[in-house]
This record gives structure tokens, C-alpha cells and sequence, in this order.
């Protein structure tokens, strides 16, 4: 199902930070993460109690509802650890992968462009995503009450705690236990600046047990009047108990699993960061006076890797310190200047550029490949010995591929680049010196494109 305009409008709106989510269950029962939905859980751990001897069959009302088998545990034992320590031995919560969902969720909390998280789950998937994309520095992870003095911009909230919780008491299970941390811990927070938003979003809310019922009650009477609510879910709004806690009309019900509501708001988000792009070439072109290249199909394949791989193309290009870029002020500038120089090389050698996934660049003709160059941008303050130094760092990430890198294209260095060249006399089959690309910086054959602009002849070397 497609998404509303407004919410559409909101993921991408410059800026970022108008979007919250809200997530359940039903986003770590995607695949490849895998956890099964409470109802499923509630029936194997109390299937589990019961072989154990902790409790009797008959002792809970309601085998399906994790709450209230928490409650009959709780009554018999004056603790709900039996229900946590099954919990954990059965169901892979600290390690479990982060699904794609996830993933850009990760992304989309690293640009900004949503402003918090608040998960009802007690997996750590989000979190596990988050470190892959290096968000750490700029993405909060509140765990509990005790992380609220170290919150930052935008934060993720484990609103009922989560599996690194060492006292199984903290766990939120049941709803008494809801009611005086939401009263003495997470109201103001939640009402105040999380779901301060313009916009929120409850996606993936799984099973209506009776602790996600009133953490959805909870949430909803927080919300400012002003606040656009929508609801997403791959059931029927009409079969869901949550519609009706979050009082959603029809026109914000949104019917789609988990994965495609992320993957359709990272496209919005894509296509605007590819449009920057393209904003920045005739910046570009009109203030330098270079010429106009054709770099539309260049632009068309940034947007088609999606929002996550083009961060990381991104880090790859600008040598960033992790593995996920997200847009800054320099970025759009520094992309058009290399998608220029690109679309001149193929135009002047007749060649198509192909921009892989790990921001390789492949020069093919006639559906062979000529040429295969890395990008590395200084960003304005690196130097030409700061860029060789970091390609070095950097030089096994490449090895395992068919066609090895034959040289890189630097750009956006803070000092000259005329005095001792880097690169061989023939560019593509080195000189005497018998340098090798996974040997040392100073080895690898390096050509900036500001020489190639001054002396194109340059480029029939490059791509023969």
C-alpha cells in the first residue's frame, strides 16, 4: 500500500526530525531476525512454567497472553525472574540480526530524519543495527530510566527495558509494573520530547496482550492534539484491538508489513538526497565554469541502491571514519564534482560507468571492463599525504573482488597535487617501480581529477 503524501512529506522534509516511531513485536518477527509474536512466546513459556513445576496448568487464565502469565508467576513466586530467564534461554534477544527494517531504521535515526524510537521489544536488534552503520556517536540508546541524563538529539527508548536489563525485575511484563515506571519515569519524556513530533508512527505492534494494550494507551494519551497519528500493520484495521486504543481513522491506517514501510520511507528519503546531488552539479557547473556532463544515469544509480547502501557508498567516497555516511552540508558538493569528472570520462573515452555497491567505479565497453578505480575525496582538509595515508588503512576491503581496483580518483585535497605525482607514468600498467595496490599508500597509482579536467589526454591512459 502505498504511503499517505503527508507522512511521505514528513520523512523527507528538510531538516529531518518530524517523524517518530513506535514499534512492536511484529517488527523483530520479520525475517531474517525471527522472533515470534508474544502470543507464541506467552504459550511456549508458559508450557515451559508448567513442565517445570512452577505453575499448574490452570493457574493462568489466559496461556496466551504473556502478561497475565507473568501476573500468575508473580502470584505464586513474588517474582517474574521464571518468565525472563526462559524468556532469554529460549529466544535469541542479544545477538538477534537486524532485519531490513532495521536496518534503515538505523539509517533513517543516523540522518535524522526520524527523531526517536520508542520499542515496546526486548531485543536488541535495532541496537545491533545502529553499530553496524557506526551510529553510535550520534544515536542515543536509552535502555532505561538510569540513561535518560545521557540522551542525546536522537535517541532510541527501550520503553519496557530490554535483555541487557541484569535484574529480571526490571523487565516490564506486567502492567502494574507499566504503570509506575510510566508514572514515575517515562511520561514526561515521552510526552515532553519524544513524541513531541509532528508526526508519529506505531508500526508492528503484534499481538494485543494485555501490557502492549496499555503501553499503546499510555503512548496515545501523551500525543499533542496536534499530532499526525498513523498506524501501520499487514492485518485488517477492523481486526486490530491497537486501531482502536490509538482511536486511528481509516485514512491513517496504513496496511503493509514492517519491511516495506521502512523501504518505501528510505526511497523518499533517497530520492531527495539524489536530488541534492543534482542540485549540486549545476551549482557546480555554473560557478566553475566547467563543462555540462550527461549525469543522469549516474544520479538514477545512487538512488537506486537505497538509502543504506548509499550511506555507505557515501563513507567509502567522502573516507569516512564509519561505515555509514549520512548527508552533511559537503556531501551533495563533493558527489557532483566526482559524478562530473565521471560523466567526462565516459563521454571523452567512450566507455559506461557502473558505481558498485562498495563505491567502485567500473569503466565498461562493449560490456567488458576497462577500467576499475576507487573515488576518495579530501573533503577540503585532507592532504594529499592524509588521503594516500587513509587508502592504505583501507586497502584489504577490495581484495576479494574479480576485478581489483587499478587506481584511484581524488578529489577535494587541501594542498597541491602538481609537486611529485603519485601515479605512474602509464597509469594503468604501473612503471618500474613494480607498485602494488595492497602493498602501502604511497603504492597505489592515485590521479586527481582536476588533472584529468586540465590534461585529458590523461584519460586514455586511465581507460584505455
Amino acid at each position: 500500500m502505498p504511503l499517505p503524501a503527508d507522512l511521505l512529506a514528513a520523512i523527507s522534509s528538510p531538516g529531518g526530525g518530524r517523524v517518530a516511531l513506535v514499534i512492536g513485536a511484529g517488527c523483530s518477527f520479520e525475517a531474517p531476525t525471527g522472533l515470534p509474536l508474544s502470543r507464541t512466546v506467552s504459550c511456549e513459556i508458559n508450557r515451559l512454567l508448567v513442565q517445570d513445576g512452577v505453575l499448574v496448568d490452570g493457574d493462568c487464565a489466559d496461556p496466551d497472553d504473556l502478561s497475565l502469565v507473568t501476573d500468575a508467576v508473580f502470584a505464586k513466586t513474588h517474582s517474574q525472574e521464571d518468565v525472563v530467564r526462559r524468556f532469554l534461554d529460549r529466544y535469541d534477544l542479544k545477538l538477534a540480526t537486524p532485519n531490513h527494517g532495521y536496518r534503515i531504521a538505523a539509517a533513517l535515526l543516523y540522518e535524522g530524519a526520524i527523531s526517536s524510537v520508542v520499542t515496546l521489544n526486548f531485543d536488541l536488534a535495532l541496537s545491533t543495527a545502529l553499530g553496524e552503520l557506526g551510529a553510535g556517536a550520534t544515536v542515543g540508546v536509552v535502555e532505561g530510566p538510569q540513561d535518560l541524563p545521557h540522551q542525546r538529539t536522537v535517541n532510541v527508548y527501550y520503553l519496557h527495558r530490554n535483555a541487557n536489563a541484569a535484574d529480571p525485575e526490571l523487565w516490564v511484563l506486567r502492567t502494574a509494573t507499566l504503570e509506575t515506571q510510566w508514572r514515575d519515569h517515562w511520561e514526561g519524556i515521552i510526552a515532553n520530547r519524544v513524541l513531541a513530533a509532528p508526526v508519529v508512527v506505531f508500526a508492528g505492534l503484534g499481538t494485543p496482550v494485555a501490557v502492549l494494550v496499555e503501553s499503546t494507551r499510555l503512548l496515545r494519551n501523551a500525543l499533542p492534539g496536534t499530532t499526525s497519528l498513523f498506524h501501520v500493520d499487514p492485518g485488517n484495521r477492523e481486526d486490530s484491538r491497537f486501531s482502536v486504543e490509538l482511536e486511528i481513522d481509516a485514512a491513517k491506517y496504513i496496511q503493509c508489513g514492517w519491511g516495506d514501510l521502512m523501504d518505501q520511507l528510505s526511497r523518499r528519503v533517497a530520492i531527495e538526497q539524489a536530488a541534492q546531488v543534482r542540485a549540486a552539479v549545476t551549482h557546480k557547473v555554473h560557478d566553475d565554469g566547467i563543462q555540462d556532463e550527461d549525469v543522469t544515469g549516474l544520479l538514477d544509480r545512487l538512488q537506486s541502491l537505497g538509502l543504506v547502501k548509499l550511506g555507505k557508498l557515501r563513507s567509502h567516497w567522502l573516507l569516512h571514519n564509519k561505515p555509514y555516511c549520512p548527508v552533511e552540508t559537503d556531501a551533495p558538493p563533493i558527489m557532483a564534482d566526482f559524478l562530473l569528472a565521471l560523466g567526462m570520462i565516459t563521454r571523452l573515452s567512450g566507455t559506461t560507468a557502473m558505481i558498485a555497491d562498495d563505491g567502485i567505479v567500473e569503466f565498461l565497453r562493449d560490456e567488458r571492463i576497462v577500467g576499475v578505480y576507487l573515488i576518495a575525496s579530501g573533503r577540503g582538509h585532507r592532504t594529499r599525504a592524509g588521503i594516500e595515508a587513509r587508502i592504505g588503512q583501507n586497502r584489504f576491503e577490495h581484495q576479494g573482488r574479480a576485478a581489483a581496483p587499478s587506481g584511484v580518483l581524488i578529489g577535494g585535497t587541501s594542498d597541491g597535487w602538481g609537486a611529485s605525482p603519485t601515479p605512474p607514468r602509464d597509469i594503468v600498467n604501473g612503471d618500474d617501480r613494480g607498485v602494488d595496490l595492497v602493498e602501502g599508500p604511497m603504492a597505489t597509482p592515485c590521479i586527481h581529477i582536476g588533472e584529468l579536467r586540465g590534461n585529458q589526454d590523461l584519460i586514455r591512459e586511465l581507460v584505455p
